[in-house]
């Protein structure tokens, strides 16, 4: 049993990538994720192998019981406020406790007073502290906390897992739509339709072969998606109705399921369904992960702080209209502007891929010496 605890909601998609991490390296183990009754609501869409629990109250009794009916061998902390009870039942254990996206705040709770020694107490159970700001780090060591132990990542997020794809599909849609220039429209909402028909009709103005690849964020919506881009002028293809996209086709409803991967993979740029209407569909780290530069829309739904993420290094345009999302369309098509937003996406999503695989090797590692010793 490896031991996930979520500190607080602003860490639930990296507590869920972690855990997805994992099961991914060994199927066999179980993950147990644990939080507040306030945040465990929020963990959608756990892993095979992955289960649920709020977290004891903070105090020996309860501790001592749920420790001993999960027998956790490795414990990852992720942030939030620290439960000394729980984790001095935990040192006592022997358990392998790791503590990422600290912060001062979280250790010591809210308050102007640095104590020193009650902040090396806090911490004692960890063999490992990740800090997510230097500051936490630094007051830190100087609180007497060994400083081989502590360690300045920043922040640790997602690490996000490529959307997986058929090879034999891809092989039959490259060879369809050949060199013609494409973008993909991701998780379309039934408003947004209509606009990525004149956005496409715009950008086919500077690249008349351009192919509108359209995914409805409701695949059953692909007939309907397929009439209102005809009556925009359009000559679609319906992957339902077993079209393959054809030459004269000006744009391809992809309306099977499973197959974001895909078209991502197909597609230099996307366009994020969602951004132009109700809030995002899709996260956009999708994307970035096979090498589809994103464009999108003002309403970033649940997914805001992926987008800052990679609008901080330029990995994605954000447009206001259709007309806008044309041109940007025409501007971006080029091999060399796609490929360079792709590219930083990629660069800002990994940077901390070496941290994240350091911290799973060490669950594991444990996990594997304590079944070695029963």
């Amino acid at each position: 049993m490896i031991w996930l605890h979520c500190g607080d909601p602003d860490n639930v998609a990296t507590t869920l990538s972690l855990a997805a991490r994992i099961l991914l390296e060994d199927a066999d183990l179980d993950v147990l994720i644990t939080a507040d009754a306030t945040t465990l609501p929020l963990f959608e869409g756990l892993p095979k192998g992955a289960s649920t629990v709020v977290v004891p109250p903070d105090s020996p009794t309860r501790a001592k019981e749920f420790l001993d009916k999960w027998m956790p061998s490795s414990l990852v902390w992720i942030g939030g406020m620290l439960r000394p009870s729980l984790l001095r039942s935990v040192e006592r254990g022997g358990i392998n406790a790791v503590l990422i996206n600290a912060r001062i705040n979280g250790v010591l709770g809210p308050g102007p007073r640095w104590l020193p020694r009650a902040a090396r107490t806090a911490v004692q159970p960890f063999h490992r502290i990740l800090t997510a700001d230097g500051a936490t780090a630094t007051r830190l060591r100087r609180g007497g906390v060994s400083p081989d132990k502590v360690e300045a990542t920043g922040p640790i997020t997602e690490d996000p897992m490529p959307p997986t794809f058929d090879q034999n599909e891809m092989a039959v849609m490259a060879e369809a739509i050949g060199t013609r220039p494409c973008w993909f429209a991701s998780g379309i909402t039934a408003r947004e339709v209509s606009h990525m028909a004149a956005a496409h009709m715009a950008a086919s103005r500077k690249s008349h072969r351009m192919l509108l690849l359209i995914t409805p964020n409701d695949l059953e919506d692909g007939a309907d998606v397929a009439q209102i881009l005809r009556e925009a002028g359009l000559q679609v293809g319906l992957r339902s109705d077993g079209d393959d996209p054809l030459p004269e086709h000006q744009a391809y409803v992809a309306d099977l399921p499973d197959e974001a991967g895909l078209w991502y993979r197909i597609a230099p740029l996307t366009f994020i369904g969602g951004s132009m209407s109700s809030g995002a569909t899709v996260s956009p780290f999708d994307p970035i992960t096979v090498g589809s530069a994103v464009i999108h829309a003002t309403n970033k739904g649940p997914f805001r702080a992926h987008f800052e993420r990679l609008s901080n290094v330029q990995a994605c345009r954000e447009v206001r209209t259709a007309a806008e999302l044309g041109i940007a369309i025409g501007t971006l098509s080029s091999p060399e502007q796609s490929a360079r937003m792709a590219l930083a996406g990629w660069e800002e999503i990994t940077r901390n891929a070496e941290v994240v695989n350091s911290i799973i090797r060490g669950a594991l590692g444990h996990f594997e010496e304590a079944e070695g010793v029963r």
